[in-house]
């Protein structure tokens, strides 16, 4: 799997909890809660980078077209409001990987390694913790990280077999 297919399901995951959390709390609010998250995330000291290691990825292989128009076909298909695709372009996790020097034609090793497991895992975490940061009320707070997780599990679980592994783990 490219770098740029596990991003276009990362921002699949997103706009879909972008929809839930619209329908949970109103699309008005929900834009006044992003851009007050928005807002005082710009007021704290900026946190540490996500590391992304380009040395376990495969090299890329020519595509035979860009990556980012493949990233905005995507989103196009998604069709969100605007207001809410500008939110989609802005989610951190994915301004991450744009903003670092991974070539988006890079390949995640399939079965054998830990890569693409440890990029979904990572993925799925900081969606989580991108909701807990959402200025909500705790009931609503609670209601918000429900209505997002079955999003990234679904995320979770068709990357994992995209890149032949499990997306069960082991049983204790």
């Amino acid at each position: 799997m490219r770098i740029v297919e596990f991003l276009c399901q990362l921002l699949e995951a997103h706009a879909e909890t972008l929809r839930r959390l619209a329908a949970l709390l109103g699309e008005e609010r929900l834009l006044e809660v992003l851009e007050e998250a928005g807002e005082r995330e710009a007021e704290r000291p900026a946190s540490a980078p996500i590391e992304l290691h380009a040395e376990k990825l495969l090299a890329p292989q020519s595509s035979g077209g860009s990556a980012y128009q493949e990233l905005e076909g995507a989103v196009r298909e998604f069709g969100l409001p605007a207001v809410l695709e500008f939110h989609l372009w802005a989610y951190p996790h994915y301004r991450a990987f744009i903003e670092s020097p991974i070539d988006l034609d890079s390949r995640i090793p399939g079965p054998g390694g830990d890569t693409g497991t440890v990029l979904v895992e990572e993925a799925v975490a900081q969606a989580a913790a991108w909701v807990r940061k959402l200025p909500l009320p705790s009931q609503l707070g609670l209601q918000a990280e429900r209505a997002a997780h079955v999003p990234w599990l679904r995320f979770r679980t068709q990357t994992l077999r995209r890149i032949g592994r499990r997306p069960l783990g082991p049983v204790y």
